[in-house]
């Protein structure tokens, strides 16, 4: 579950026209404009795994606002562009339903938008601490980890922790740890990377779009990588990038002319990514899987990271590169050895692109 919520001195909202993208059953009556003084307005997306406990974590955050702005009227509007795991619109009125009741129970008094509509509004914020505040609740750690067998495509988007396969569920056991927001997910990246460079031994780090969520989508990333290539000989790199987007491709060519000797040598393999909305990297006993705040648009990157997925485990990460030999790397291509053969990639991926966009 995603809140953004905002402390207003003033503001409005109103009903412009109805969604034809979800269940028109699911759409409420249309509310006339309506306006609002000294409230915290709430935007609210329920995502695809929330349950009652996401509901209670939520609830006890309206406290700890009460304790820092002042316990006012609360205006939750509910808004699915929040996430790209946005819940079926059933149990997202169902769960925003139980969430009004829950704080009505705890002395709140709510005012609850409609649903299903595409809104006109205006606020006026007051500007001191805490007035614009984000929150997101993930769950448990079972729950994150079937976020990421359904992005990969290992289970379908309506499964349940329970609907996991067999051998997925005995990797749930390993110590995932969630990080909450993007300075422990880069950290954490930081971290392992310097882990695996002060190795003795020969290494390897696979690799997925990592830092690519940055405003500097590549300038972190290459930084590190040409250390690497030039004072680490022993450590190999497996880069897979999704190719069918612009700044990614242009970003390769970048590696191939820059890094020519390494890509030649086999120090540095490139490969076309399947994925596009999930940072990726491994090195020898550990794991780290970053998630997007915000779905990728056409041509854009992934942009800032909101939360990761971390875990130090040997056996874990064997497991892993076979996934990321699976999912995430695309098989038609696999090893992608010389410029050419990038560009003969880059062009077929683009007339597939084309042609969907025809279909």
């Amino acid at each position: 579950m995603i809140l953004d919520s905002y402390q207003c001195s003033s503001c409005y909202f109103e009903d412009k026209e109805p969604s034809t993208r979800i269940d028109p059953a699911t759409i409420s009556p249309a509310q006339p404009r309506i306006s609002f003084n000294n409230v915290l307005v709430v935007f609210v997306c329920i995502e695809r795994y929330d349950s009652r406990l996401e509901l209670e974590e939520a609830a006890n955050e309206f406290g700890a606002l009460a304790n820092l702005l002042g316990k006012r009227p609360i205006v939750l509007c509910p808004n699915v562009h929040l996430s790209i795991d946005k819940a079926p619109e059933k149990q997202a009125i169902a769960l925003i339903t139980e969430l009004e009741k829950m704080l009505k129970e705890r002395g709140y008094q709510i005012h609850r938008l409609s649903f299903g509509y595409h809104k006109k509004y205006g606020l006026e914020c007051n500007g001191n601490v805490g007035s614009v505040v984000g929150r997101r609740f993930y769950g448990s750690e079972h729950k994150q980890f079937l976020r990421l067998m359904t992005r990969l495509g290992v289970c379908p988007p309506e499964s349940l922790p329970s609907d996991m396969p067999s051998w997925a569920q005995v990797l749930t056991e390993r110590q995932l740890k969630v990080l909450g927001n993007r300075r422990e997910t880069y950290s954490a990246a930081k971290k392992m990377l310097q882990d695996q460079l002060d190795a003795t031994s020969n290494g390897e780090l696979w690799t997925c779009m990592l830092f690519e969520g940055e405003r500097q989508p590549m300038e972190d990333y290459l930084s590190q990588l040409h250390t690497i290539l030039q004072d680490y000989p022993d450590v190999r790199v497996h880069r897979a990038m999704n190719l069918s987007v612009p700044g990614f491709s242009n970003a390769a060519r970048h590696l191939f002319r820059r890094f020519a000797g390494a890509i030649e040598s086999g120090r540095l393999r490139i490969y076309n990514s399947q994925v596009s909305d999930l940072e990726f990297l491994l090195s020898r006993d550990a794991v780290l899987l970053a998630f997007p705040q915000m779905p990728r648009k056409a041509g854009s990157h992934a942009g800032e990271i909101s939360f990761g997925i971390y875990c130090k485990d040997d056996d874990f990460a064997k497991k892993m590169i076979l996934w990321y030999q699976t999912f995430l790397v695309d098989t038609r291509f696999g090893w992608i050895r010389t410029e050419s053969d990038l560009d003969t990639v880059i062009s077929e991926l683009a007339e597939e692109t084309f042609d969907e966009g025809r279909q």
